[in-house]
């Protein structure tokens, strides 16, 4: 069985932290202009981003958190931390997307799409997966 693994995307962690940081001086600024409600809204956001971005990221990359592709199938850890898999058969194709810098992987199902943007593929990875069928 032939599987692999997909790459960390760090550009979706880079932008996740500079938004937050963008909100942190927003919430500065809102403190001094006497804005308390506002401003601690923005604080408390911002605080549980870069927080929940740094656990996803240590997750990521100890290999608990991982994308798997093989010619069976798709495995993932959707957002609650429930292991999914996506047998090869109800896969319809792959598609891979560059939206403002950050590279979008989508699998698209018989029923749904599933987007990810903590992952990439490699042009390695991509020949694979066209030999395997899954890009067209």
């Amino acid at each position: 069985m032939k599987e692999l693994r997909l790459q960390v995307n760090n550009v979706f962690y880079l932008i996740v932290i500079l938004a937050s940081l963008a909100l942190l001086s927003a919430s500065k600024l809102f403190m001094d202009m006497q804005l308390s409600h506002l401003a601690t809204l923005q604080f408390f956001i911002a605080i549980s981003a870069i927080f929940m971005a740094l656990v996803h990221l240590m997750l990521t990359l100890s290999g608990q958190k991982k994308v798997t592709i093989c010619n069976q199938g798709f495995s993932y850890l959707n957002l609650f931390a429930k292991r999914k898999f996506v047998p090869s058969e109800e896969i319809k194709k792959l598609t891979t997307r560059n939206f403002l810098g950050l590279k979008v992987i989508q699998v698209h199902t018989h029923e749904n799409t599933i987007t990810l943007l903590a992952f990439k593929i490699t042009k390695a990875q991509k020949r694979s997966l066209a030999q395997l069928g899954y890009l067209a």
